[in-house]
């Protein structure tokens, strides 16, 4: 696992589940996150990657497998 996908497992567990280990191949749109937790979780992201993703960038991941990858592709 990536430095990335460890840092991204902490703030899964943190803002979207606290109970469950994340699945970085689940469907957000299949899970019962709130708008409101996947809008913490988002600003989260973006303030321990030091990055501001685009809210249609965001939108556009599938699971947390690809915001690992989007992250690890735009890392400065």
């Amino acid at each position: 696992m990536s430095n990335t996908h460890d840092r991204v497992a902490s703030l899964a567990r943190r803002f979207l589940d606290p109970v469950r280990e994340p699945n970085f191949d689940a469907s957000f749109s299949e899970s019962a996150i709130s708008s409101m937790d996947a809008m913490a979780f988002a600003k989260a992201v973006g303030s321990e990657f030091n990055c501001d993703i685009p809210a249609d960038d965001f939108a556009n991941f599938n699971c947390l497998r690809d915001l690992v990858s989007y992250l690890d592709a735009n890392a400065s």
